[in-house]
This record gives C-alpha cells, structure tokens and sequence, in this order.
C-alpha cells in the first residue's frame, strides 16, 4: 500500500481533508492544476456565512452553522485576514415581507444568534443610500482571505507529513478488494499508478466524473453536476464607500440562489455579484461579458441608490458544482461508498456555496468517516 489516503482534488475542501486526515495517516493529495485553489475555491464572494438559508437538519445547516466559529477561529490562530462586518438582507418590496419573516424562523430553528429584524428606517440609519421596507441584520457574517486561507491550510497539512502531486490528473481508479489503484498522468505526458486503502473525491467541477471513473451510476446515484457560471461586476473606487456591510436581497422565490448582492472586500473594494447562468457545455470560461452590465445594474438598483451603469466595470466569474435546478438548496452529498460496492471510497459531491464557510467543519467530518472504517 502506497498511502492510507488518497484526496482527489486540491481546493478549499479537499486541502482541509488532508490536512485533518495527515495527522493520523498517510495523506497524498493529488490536484491537476499546479498549484491549489485554482477554480471554484477562487473565484467567488469570500463570504462567511452564517447557515441562516438552509433546511434545518441538512448538511449545509449544521456545518454551516459550527464552520462560521470554526473558521473565525483558525482565522485568528493562523494570521489569516478577515473582518466580521455583518449582513443586511433587505425587502425592497412589501411581498417580500413574508419571506424575510421566514428566514427569521429558519435562522432561530438552525441555532443561528444575532440575528434581528429591522425596520425600514433602522436600515436607513445602518445603511443611508440602500432602498427597504425592512431587513434583517446577521451580524456573524464576515469576508475572509480565501488565499490566505487556502495556504495555511496547505501548510498546516505539510507540516503533518501530507504530500502534494500537482499538475497531476486522475485518469483511472481499480478496486482492488482491499485497496484502490489510481492511474494518474502529469502535464509532461508521464503515466503511472499507486495503491491506497481509502480515496477522498474532492474533484469540485469534476467530482461526478470521478464517480464515473469508479463506475457508480451518476444519473442513478442522483450525482450528476450542472455547471452554474456566476458574473461579478466591480464598482468604480469613487462608489465604494456607498455600504459599510454586506447587502443582500431577499433571494427570489422558487431558486436556490441568493440573488446579485454587494460584497465589500477586505482592500475596501466593492463588487456585485454573482448571478446565476447554467452553461450547456462544461467549459471553463471566466470571461464576463459587457452587455451584462445593465442588468446588474437593474438588480442592485431596486435596493441601492447612488450608482449608475457607468459606474460598473466587468470583474471576475466562477463556476459553481450545481446538483440540480432544486426549488429549494440542494444538501451536500457526502457520502462512504460502501453501500455502493466501494467501501473506503469518499464522495464530496455538489460542494459549493457555503462550501467556503464549510471547508473545516467537511474535513472534519471526512478524517471521522475514515476513523470509523479503520
């Protein structure tokens, strides 16, 4: 046996699990990129989240709910930037009362604190140039370096012996009855194969096809991902001092996406974004389009004053692992295969948002599913 585990896939989470599983094992974490971080993990709103949208009793409630603390606290153990500045989630209009109401009671039945609701004029005073009826302030709420973030877990897992094999890619995996063997070929045309008695599939973007690999029925397993590309639109330096929080809308009815919002970075800048757009063809494309600018400015103009469409300049884009077109927030899928055939097999399948605020907390619960096997 080469290693103990095998972590498939070098973004936020995946570096997490090896480096909570490389204090008790043999870890190798194998990313084809060169270096970790370099898709989802990178390119999104750097938010920590609070758990106030998710079903009580999911996944993404509970560990939510402990990585928001969690995560505040490595933050401040290892040096790594972040600010608790809060949320405002704000109702522009009088229908959506009803569903901020909602997420009140969905906040009190997740155990989440600090939360309050206000009036229209309690936000003016917070925030004078957002447009509300009412809103709802979420004070554990905050914005964090997710390359910071990244690279002290990255050295955490190091100094626990974890190898890394980047510029790696997974082409092939056996079960072999006791153990699995992975063929992986590097950027150099080069090919070979190790054993290990465990694997941990944190691909992201290409987690289903990892499933595929091992020759689980995705369509079956309800596996299968869509990718959902979101925009991000910059403010002008001009207009950054318009919030002093993070403000969000009430996410729109029937979608499990919480609407373009205003993210206050930790330099001080001030994005919009992201939307939500399911692409046809799984292409990495970032680009972001100019023609998008109206409608962003449409979005954010029905809840901010001060801006004009000039005043938006086209940022970045990343891409979201969907599961499914859901009415409400699809869980987690995390998940010991043994059911399946393939025990010792780890699938993180569909990690996206709050999979940032997460990162820690899934680790975690990772390193426990291979204690409880060994």
């Amino acid at each position: 046996m080469d290693f103990d585990v095998v972590v498939i896939g070098g973004g936020v989470v995946g570096l997490s699990a090896a480096n909570f599983l490389s204090k008790d094992y043999s870890v190798l974490l194998v990313e084809k990129h060169p270096s970790f971080g370099c898709e989802t993990s990178s390119r999104n709103s750097e938010v920590i989240h609070s758990g106030i949208y998710y079903p009580k009793h999911t996944l993404k409630a509970k560990l939510c709910r402990e990585g928001n603390k969690s995560l505040y606290e490595w933050c401040e153990r290892n040096n790594v930037p972040f600010k608790r500045i809060g949320k405002l989630i704000v109702a522009a209009e009088t229908q959506e009362l009803p569903l901020l109401a909602k997420l009140l009671e969905n906040a009190k039945d997740n155990g989440i604190d600090n939360i309050s609701m206000l009036t229209g004029e309690e936000v003016s005073k917070m925030e004078p140039n957002v447009k509300s009826i009412a809103g709802l302030w979420v004070e554990s709420t905050g914005i964090v370096d997710s390359h910071r973030l990244m690279e002290s877990i990255f050295a955490s897992a190091q100094s626990n012996g974890c190898s890394f094999a980047f510029r790696h890619c997974v082409d092939a995996i056996r079960f072999c009855g006791d153990c699995y063997e992975l063929t992986v070929s590097t950027d150099t045309g080069d090919v070979f194969s190790f054993s290990s008695k465990f694997v941990v599939n944190s691909a992201g973007l290409y987690s289903d096809l990892v499933c595929s690999l091992l020759g689980l029925d995705i369509d079956a397993l309800g596996y299968r991902l869509l990718w959902a590309k979101g925009h991000y639109f910059r403010v002008h330096p001009s207009k950054q001092h318009l919030v002093n929080h993070l403000i969000y809308p009430v996410p729109p009815i029937d979608s499990p996406f919480l609407g373009i919002h205003l993210t206050i970075e930790l330099s001080g800048g001030l994005k919009l974004g992201p939307d939500i757009v399911f692409l046809d063809k799984r292409i990495l494309d970032y680009t972001v389009r100019e023609e998008l600018r109206e409608i962003f400015y449409q979005s954010v103009s029905r809840y901010l004053t001060g801006l004009t469409p000039s005043d938006l300049m086209p940022d970045q884009a990343g891409i979201r692992p969907k599961l499914k077109y859901y009415r409400e927030y699809p869980d987690f899928i995390i998940k010991e295969e043994s059911k399946n055939g393939f025990p010792g097999f780890i699938n993180l399948v569909g990690i996206e948002s709050p999979g940032l605020t997460c990162c820690l907390e899934i680790g975690k619960f990772v390193a426990n599913l291979v204690n409880n096997i060994s």
